[in-house]
């Protein structure tokens, strides 16, 4: 799954009422990060941006992709 970047990664810490963003050259980039840190994100409504700040992948996209690697 490729697409040109950059590519955002959003996501609400606990308790925080305002989104972190981190920047990604594409992304593979961004999903690399995103399974690296699944353990810690998966409850913080992770999202996938594009270069417009335009959702690409869902919370419940994600969750439907890692969570179905951990099973499997």
């Amino acid at each position: 799954m490729s697409q040109s970047g950059p590519v955002y990664l959003r996501w609400r810490p606990d308790g925080s009422p305002a989104p972190e963003t981190e920047r990604f050259e594409d992304l593979d980039a961004a999903l690399d990060a995103l399974e690296a840190r699944w353990a810690t994100l998966r409850d913080q409504a992770p999202q996938v941006l594009d270069a417009r700040r335009v959702l690409l992948l869902s919370t419940e996209e994600l969750r439907g992709e890692f969570d179905a690697a951990d099973q499997g």
